[in-house]
């Protein structure tokens, strides 16, 4: 199916402006101006409004994209039946990967992938979830790995959940609160997070999901704004101020690591959150992807999966 044309108008849609569009095409700006403005002549009529800085598309541009994105949504699902059928094992695939959790999962599961599928090649990026979301929405990305609160809706997307688990909060061993806490490989029972107001936390960066949907809502309802020492997307980093006695801090329970010099508390609202593989409803899977995901998933049920506290 040749559907370039196509590709063409939902490009100049996704980024709005002909140099971005024809660099992600491979094609001159020029070149896809003729293209469009032949399409426009065929058509008799303007898909898009041109400004110097954006192109919007028109009534009959939306309709137009309508059926477009529709078009090849049917060209991958067909591509996807076929390469099934002929048991095709080559090709290239682009995965978003959190910085913690889809990371080490990909790292444990490549090999056992390559072996089965040689001729595949991975291409990963490191992102937060809001970037690969925004890189999802372009086709820039096939699969995504995402990390948010349990419930939390992905609009546009199909998640495929693979493990839940909890938030800890971590204080240092030699804080009053927790210099006489049992040594324990489960956390101990909540207390009021009000008793450390006053103390400095490292928290993962704002504008990431984990921050927002679950670490924020946390000390709105303990009625206080934390002292944020730092921000990081590694939680080992976070873990490594708090068992230097320099902070405190919160972060999952599959990354805890320090028992000796880190106390480990459930949290009051026992926040917990989902770890899930997501992909664009119109974007088919084939086997060889389908295979990554039930490894991904076999390996999050294995390292990443822990039970609620106990009431």
């Amino acid at each position: 199916m040749d559907l370039r044309v196509q590709e063409y108008v939902v490009a100049i849609q996704k980024y709005g402006n002909m140099t971005e569009a024809a660099e992600k095409l491979f094609i001159t700006p020029s070149a896809l101006n003729q293209q469009l403005l032949k399409l426009e002549k065929e058509l008799g009529m303007p898909l898009f409004t041109r400004s110097k800085r954006k192109m919007t598309p028109t009534a009959a541009g939306l309709a137009y994209l309508e059926g477009a994105h529709h078009m090849l949504a049917i060209r991958q699902e067909v591509y996807t039946k076929l390469q099934d059928m002929a048991e095709c094992v080559t090709g290239s695939y682009r995965i978003g990967l959190t910085y913690d959790h889809g990371s080490s999962v990909f790292a444990r599961i490549y090999s056992t992938f390559h072996r089965q599928y040689p001729g595949i090649q991975m291409r990963c990026f490191q992102m937060l979830v809001p970037e690969m979301l925004e890189q999802l929405e372009k086709n820039e990305l096939d699969i995504v790995f995402l990390l948010g609160g349990c419930g939390e809706t992905w609009p546009g997307l199909d998640t495929m959940p693979l493990s839940e688990e909890n938030l800890l909060l971590g204080v240092p061993r030699m804080h009053p609160l927790a210099k006489n806490a049992p040594f324990s490989d489960k956390p101990l029972p909540a207390f009021d997070l009000r008793l450390l107001k006053d103390e400095p936390f490292s928290l993962a960066l704002k504008k990431s999901t984990m921050r927002s949907q679950l670490v924020d809502p946390v000390f709105q309802h303990a009625g206080f704004e934390p002292d944020i020492m730092v921000e990081s997307s590694f939680n080992g980093f976070l873990e490594q101020l708090t068992s230097q006695g320099i902070c405190c801090t919160i972060i999952p329970e599959s990354q805890v690591s320090d028992r000796q010099n880190v106390a480990w508390f459930y949290l009051e609202d026992q926040p917990r959150f989902c770890f899930s593989v997501a992909k664009a409803h119109d974007y088919a899977l084939n086997n060889a992807l389908r295979y990554f995901v039930q490894l991904a998933r076999e390996d999050a049920k294995k390292h990443l999966d822990f039970p609620p506290p106990q009431s």
